[in-house]
C-alpha cells in the first residue's frame, strides 16, 4: 500500500483523540467520530500531494504537534472543565506567577500522546518498502478525493444546524464545549482561530436581535436622592474557600472555628454559589463588582478592563464612598490597576504598600494583609468602600511546617492537606480581623461581607475531599464544586441568622445596595434578602432554581439536559426546571453582550 504511512497517520489521529475523551470524561459518539475523522482529512490529505520521504517527516511533525495541542487541552481541561482558546493569550502574563499551581494539572500519564511518534516511526521503518510515492496524477485525486470528502461529511451537519437556526452556531453560543461538541476536536480550535481573528477587527455594532435583549435605556442613578445615613461597607474576598470547610471538623478539631462561630451574629447563606469561569479569582472579583458573567474564554480583566461597567465602586462613589481595593500582590497581575481604575477605585493598595516579609505561599500571609489593610481604612474618611482580596490559601496550598495547627496525617495527598491547613490558617486570620475591627469600632456600624472566591479544585469525585464531604451524586458534587460562604454582617446588628435563599456572585453587589437602601444601577443579579427565587447561572448554562439542579447536555442543542432535586439528590421530571432553561442561557447571551460590545456605554449614548 503506497499510502500505509497516511493511513497509519489516520489511525493514531484517531486513537489519540479517542483517549482524549477518556482522560477529560467526554462523549466520544460515533457520529463524533466521523466528524473528527473528517476534520482530520480535510487538514492533512494535502500530504498526498508529497514524495515519501518529505511526506513521513511532515505526518511526523503534525503528530508532534497534535500531542502537544491535546496535552494542553488535558492540563486546562483538568481545572476549568474547557479546552483553551486563542483569546486566553492575553492571560499568559498570569501563568508565570501561578507556576506551581499549574504543576498540579500534570499527569506522568499524559507523556502517553508522544509515545505516538515512537510508534509511528517505528511503523513507517517496518514497513518502509511498502510505501512510496504515487504518480504525480494519482497523488493529486488521492488528496483531492481526501480533502473533499472530509469536507462534505463536516461541513453537512453545519449546514443543517444553520438551516435548523440552531443557536449554538447562529446566536452567541454559551460554552464551548458544546461548540466542541458539535465542531469536534480540530473544527473547534479552527473556528477558535477565526472568532479570534475577528475580534481584532472593530465590531460591526448590535444587530437588531441583539438590542432587543438590552434595555432601551438606563436610569437617571446620578439624579437619585442618598440615603441620610451610610454606613461603611467592607468586602473580603476570600481565595478557595468552599462551603464544605465551614462546620467541617477533622479528627474533632474544628477546620474553621471562628467561621463558626461567625454565624452567630451575620446573616449566613448555606445556599451561595461561586458562578466563575476559567478567571477564577478574577472572574470571582468581576461577578461582584459588575454583577454581569464572566466570559466563556479567559479573563474579563485581561481582555476588556477599559469597558464601560458602571458597577458597584463607580456606584457608591456617587453617593460619597471613598473607595479602595487592597491585594497584597503585583498591580499588574490580572491586569487589576487597568481595571481597578476604570470601575471606579479611589485607591488601589496592592504589594509594594504591604510588608514584604511573612510571605505565605504567593504573597504577604493573610493576617498581615488583614491587619495593615485596617489600618488603611482606619484612616479613610467615612463613608468608605473597602475591597480585600485575600490569598493565602491559593493553589498549589503550600503552608509553612511550623505553622500547622491542624493533625492531617491520615491524608496522603499532599495537596488537599496543605489545603485545609491554609484554610485553617486563613480562618484564624478572619478571627483576628473581626477583633480588630470590633476594638477600632468599624465593627458595629459596618457593612461587613465575608465570601469565597472559587472551589479549591480538588473536589472531583473520588478524592478525598468528596470523601469527607460524603459526595457521591450529581447534586452532591455540585454543591461540593460549586459552593461557596458568604456571610453578611449587617450595620447594627448583634444576632445571626440563616439566610436560604439560592444566590451567587452575580447577586452580591445587588445585596449590598439593598441592605444600603440606594437604588442599583444596571446589573443582572438580584438582592438575596428579598423575596423573589432567582435563577443562579453558570457559564455552561447550568443552573440552580427553586429546589433544582439543571445540569446541561453539551453534546445537544439548548434545552436538552437533566433536571435534578436538590431535596431527594435524585433526577426528576424535565418540565421543573424547563421554564427556565431558555432564561439561564439569556442571561448569559446578555451579559456577554454588553462586555464584548461595550454595550451600557452605547445604550447611553442612544
Amino acid at each position: 500500500m503506497t499510502v500505509l504511512d497516511y493511513a497509519i497517520y489516520l489511525a493514531i489521529s484517531m486513537i489519540k483523540l479517542f483517549l482524549f475523551s477518556v482522560y477529560t470524561d467526554t462523549a466520544f459518539s460515533f457520529g463524533f467520530f466521523i466528524l473528527n475523522f473528517a476534520s482530520v482529512l480535510v487538514l492533512s490529505s494535502w500530504t498526498l500531494l508529497l514524495k515519501a520521504k518529505t511526506r513521513r517527516w511532515v505526518l511526523f511533525s503534525l503528530l508532534f504537534l497534535h500531542s502537544t495541542l491535546i496535552v494542553s487541552d488535558i492540563w486546562y481541561y483538568r481545572y476549568f472543565e474547557d479546552l483553551l482558546s486563542v483569546m486566553l493569550i492575553a492571560d499568559v502574563p498570569q501563568m508565570s506567577s501561578v507556576g506551581g499551581g499549574f504543576l498540579t494539572l500534570v499527569a506522568w500519564k499524559d507523556l502517553l500522546f508522544f509515545t505516538d511518534l515512537i510508534l509511528f516511526s517505528a511503523a513507517v521503518h517496518y514497513f518502509r518498502n511498502q510505501t512510496g510515492t504515487l504518480p504525480r496524477k494519482n497523488r493529486i485525486r488521492f488528496a483531492g478525493a481526501g480533502f473533499a470528502a472530509g469536507l462534505v461529511v463536516f461541513t453537512v451537519p453545519l449546514a443543517w444546524s444553520y438551516l435548523q437556526q440552531e443557536e449554538w452556531l447562529v446566536d452567541n453560543p454559551i460554552s464551548n464545549m458544546r461548540e466542541y461538541y458539535q465542531l469536534g476536536f480540530w473544527g473547534y480550535h479552527g473556528a477558535d482561530l477565526l472568532k479570534g481573528a475577528a475580534s481584532l477587527a472593530e465590531s460591526n455594532g448590535l444587530s437588531a436581535d441583539q438590542m432587543d435583549l438590552l434595555p432601551e435605556t438606563l436610569s437617571e442613578i446620578e439624579a437619585a436622592p442618598v440615603p441620610e445615613e451610610l454606613p461603611n461597607v467592607i468586602v473580603v474576598q476570600l481565595e478557595s474557600y468552599q462551603s464544605s470547610v465551614i462546620g467541617q471538623e477533622i479528627n474533632g478539631t474544628a477546620l474553621t472555628p471562628n467561621l463558626n462561630e461567625l454565624r452567630e451574629e451575620t446573616i449566613y447563606f448555606p445556599n451561595f454559589y461561586h458562578q466563575t469561569h476559567e478567571g477564577r479569582t478574577s472572574d470571582a472579583e468581576f461577578l461582584t463588582l459588575s454583577s454581569l458573567h464572566p466570559i466563556k474564554s479567559g479573563s474579563v480583566y485581561t481582555q476588556y478592563a477599559g469597558n464601560d461597567f458602571n458597577g458597584l465602586p463607580a456606584h457608591l462613589q456617587r453617593y460619597g464612598y471613598n473607595t479602595v481595593a487592597m491585594h497584597a500582590f503585583e498591580r499588574s497581575f490580572w491586569n487589576r490597576d487597568e481595571f481597578y481604575d476604570n470601575i471606579g477605585f479611589d485607591e488601589f493598595y496592592s504589594k509594594q504598600d504591604f510588608s514584604q516579609e511573612g510571605q505565605i505561599g504567593m504573597a504577604l500571609n493573610d493576617k498581615d494583609f488583614f491587619s495593615e489593610s485596617i489600618e488603611y481604612i482606619s484612616d479613610l474618611e467615612t463613608p468608605f468602600f473597602a475591597f480585600m482580596v485575600a490569598l493565602t490559601s491559593h493553589t498549589p496550598y503550600e503552608f509553612p511546617q511550623d505553622l500547622e495547627k491542624m493533625e492531617l496525617s491520615a491524608y496522603d495527598d499532599e495537596l488537599v492537606r496543605g489545603y485545609y491547613h491554609t484554610v485553617h490558617y486563613v480562618d484564624e486570620a478572619i478571627g483576628e480581623m473581626v477583633s480588630d475591627l470590633k476594638q477600632r469600632g468599624l465593627w458595629e456600624d459596618s457593612l461587613i461581607v465575608f465570601y469565597g472566591d472559587h472551589d479549591s479544585g480538588l473536589t472531583q469525585k473520588g478524592t478525598a475531599m468528596a470523601e469527607d464531604a460524603d459526595a457521591d451524586n450529581v447534586v452532591d458534587l455540585f454543591k461540593l464544586d460549586h459552593g461557596v460562604p458568604l456571610f453578611i454582617k449587617t450595620p447594627g446588628s448583634s444576632s445571626g441568622e440563616i439566610n436560604e435563599n439560592v444566590g451567587g456572585q452575580i447577586d452580591i453587589a445587588p445585596t449590598i445596595l439593598d441592605m444600603v437602601n440606594i437604588d442599583p444601577p444596571y446589573m443582572l443579579g438580584n438582592s438575596l434578602m428579598d423575596e423573589e427565587e432567582n435563577v443562579t447561572v453558570f457559564r455552561d448554562g447550568s443552573f440552580r432554581y427553586n429546589d433544582f439542579y439543571y445540569k446541561p447536555d453539551l453534546t445537544a442543542p439548548i434545552g436538552s439536559g437533566t433536571c435534578y432535586s436538590t431535596l431527594t439528590e435524585e433526577q426528576v421530571a424535565y418540565g421543573n426546571c424547563k421554564d427556565k432553561v431558555e432564561e439561564a442561557a439569556e442571561q448569559l447571551r446578555i451579559s456577554d453582550l454588553i462586555i464584548h460590545e461595550n454595550a451600557l456605554e452605547k445604550i447611553r449614548e442612544r
